[in-house]
Formats: structure tokens, C-alpha cells, sequence
């Protein structure tokens, strides 16, 4: 194979590998709201740094995008690096199991329901938790992420 044909192979190839590596680092960039499903779950701040026993707040969301009332499920799970400290909510009362702050609610067309979740690091480093949301007894659950890193 001579040299000219094979640069016009290899400086493509590299090229498309840089620019994949770049689309992938701006595709990790996305914000905690999660889109895909009628339901669409948030979860704010997307991340939070700390130190560890001090009380994070952080608040899970539901938006319902359809044009009729749904029947919704919603929560905020945690790993065991971090404490539960209370959960609050504005169109629901949350209910605690585990390491898991959820409740069911109906949800009109256009609105957004809330729980609000305090946990408290208990070791050091990061820890990642998850909102989910959906349309009750369906599998269109959506998601959304927030990390705590704790030092």
C-alpha cells in the first residue's frame, strides 16, 4: 500500500476517533433532568460538594408533558454511603423504605410535583443518587442523577 493512500485512510480514522472521544465527553455534560418518557423526572442540585456528616437538600421532580391528568409514581433512592434526614413533598406525602423517598399522585397535565430529600454523607468521596418518574404501572420510568462528593 503506498504512503498516499494510506494517510488518507489513517488521518480519517483518527479523526473520527477525536471527534467521537469529544462527543462523548459533551454527551456526559447533560444537565440531571432526564427526558423520554410523558413523565419526565428531575433531580437539582446535579451535584453538590461537602464534607462528610454535613445535611445535603436536594429536590426530586416529576413533570408530567401530556395534555390529561396522570396517575404518577415518583421517588429518590440513595446509597448506604449517605443517611436519610427527612423528605418533604408538594402535592404528595412521601413515604420512606429503605434507601428509598417515594409516593403516587395524580398529576394534572403540565405540572410539576416535588420531593424535597435531606441525606447526610457518612463516609468520604462520591455518591450518586437517582430520581426516577412515571406514569403508574407502566415501564416509562425516567431518570436523573445527582452527586454528592464528600471530603
Amino acid at each position: 500500500m503506498n504512503k498516499a493512500l494510506l494517510r488518507r485512510r489513517v488521518v480519517p480514522a483518527a479523526l473520527a476517533g477525536v471527534l467521537g472521544l469529544a462527543g462523548a465527553v459533551v454527551a456526559g455534560q447533560q444537565p440531571a433532568t432526564a427526558a423520554g418518557g410523558p413523565i419526565i423526572a428531575g433531580l437539582t442540585p446535579p451535584s453538590v460538594t461537602t464534607t462528610v456528616g454535613t445535611s445535603v437538600t436536594l429536590t426530586g421532580s416529576a413533570y408530567n408533558s401530556t395534555k390529561v391528568t396522570q396517575r404518577v409514581s415518583m421517588g429518590i433512592s440513595w446509597p448506604s454511603t449517605v443517611s436519610y434526614g427527612g423528605a418533604r413533598g408538594d402535592l404528595c406525602t412521601p413515604r420512606h423504605s429503605g434507601n428509598l423517598i417515594y409516593c403516587g399522585l395524580n398529576l394534572s397535565a403540565g405540572a410539576t410535583a416535588h420531593i424535597t430529600l435531606t441525606v447526610v454523607p457518612n463516609v468520604a468521596g462520591a455518591s450518586t443518587l437517582r430520581a426516577y418518574a412515571r406514569i403508574t404501572y407502566t415501564t416509562d420510568d425516567t431518570f436523573a442523577y445527582s452527586t454528592i462528593t464528600a471530603s
